[in-house]
């Protein structure tokens, strides 16, 4: 299986109410008619309170209305869809309902790690590395209902991706599934395609890395965002490997399926 996962918003001038009217009334049932579709999810973002810009907000948590994901049997299958209707995956013109600023990429159906479950192999030679607390591991409550920080990122392109992959999985991700109160941490590697699809609006191979991290919002603040309690992740020795990153705050529960 292959994902077309996307996060969106609409049109400048076009407020919330109008936008989720065009999308779920005029857009989702085209989509809909796509051939080799076989799956339609879809999740309203929520703001989880974190302020921007922070370090662990580089990019704002309310830039996104939603991500949603497609489901094809393969790559071929999702490509014959894009082609098929390519009108549906366009920018909108000002105050006409559409998309404005839409970020998309191909995902595996299951992740290349679920990181409560397994290590990297970038981990190991950081293995014995303590974490850093400025005032020691904050206290958190684990039956707390969670939220999914949904994430991608792209390397800094000065860099060669081993480097970037090091920090990251290497440091980053070891670091991060250590977190008090984490209940869900996987990441993606996107799968990249011939750059010859048709439409310029569909940038697939724009981003490196799809991760979901979860927890609890009260938890993602004491570990993350209040300056007192927050961890203080191992920086990269070749300063800022990360090239982008884009955060959207879903539940994975509040999903609405759009193909029973």
């Amino acid at each position: 299986m292959i994902r077309f996962v996307h996060f969106f918003n609409y049109s400048t001038k076009v407020s919330i109410e109008d936008g989720e009217k065009w999308y779920l009334d005029e857009h989702v049932p085209r989509t809909k008619r796509l051939p080799g579709l076989i799956g339609y999810f879809s999740w309203r973002s929520i703001d989880p309170g974190i302020p921007f810009p922070h370090p662990a907000a580089p990019t704002p948590f309310d830039q996104f209305i939603r991500r949603s994901e497609l489901v094809f049997k393969d790559i071929k299958a999702w490509r014959n869809a894009m082609e098929f209707d390519q009108d549906i995956w366009i920018a909108s013109e000002e105050e006409m309902p559409g998309f404005r600023e839409f970020e998309c990429m191909l995902l595996e159906e299951e992740p290349q790690y679920d990181l409560l479950r397994d290590a990297p192999p970038q981990q190991y030679k950081y293995m014995t590395l303590p974490l850093w607390w400025p005032n020691g591991r904050p206290t958190v409550d684990l039956n707390a209902n969670i939220f999914i920080d949904s994430y991608c990122i792209q390397y800094n392109p000065k860099y060669p991706e081993d480097i970037g992959e090091d920090w990251y999985l290497g440091h980053h991700t070891r670091e991060g599934k250590q977190l008090p109160g984490m209940k869900h941490y996987k990441t993606w590697k996107t799968a990249h395609v011939s750059d010859d699809l048709k439409n310029p609006f569909l940038k697939v191979n724009k981003w490196y890395r799809l991760t979901e991290l979860g927890m609890s919002i009260e938890a993602f603040h004491a570990t993350m965002v209040n300056k007192e309690t927050r961890i203080r992740f191992t920086p990269s020795p070749f300063g800022n490997v990360i090239g982008g990153w884009l955060n959207i705050g879903i539940k994975l529960e509040d999903v609405q399926e759009f193909i029973k």
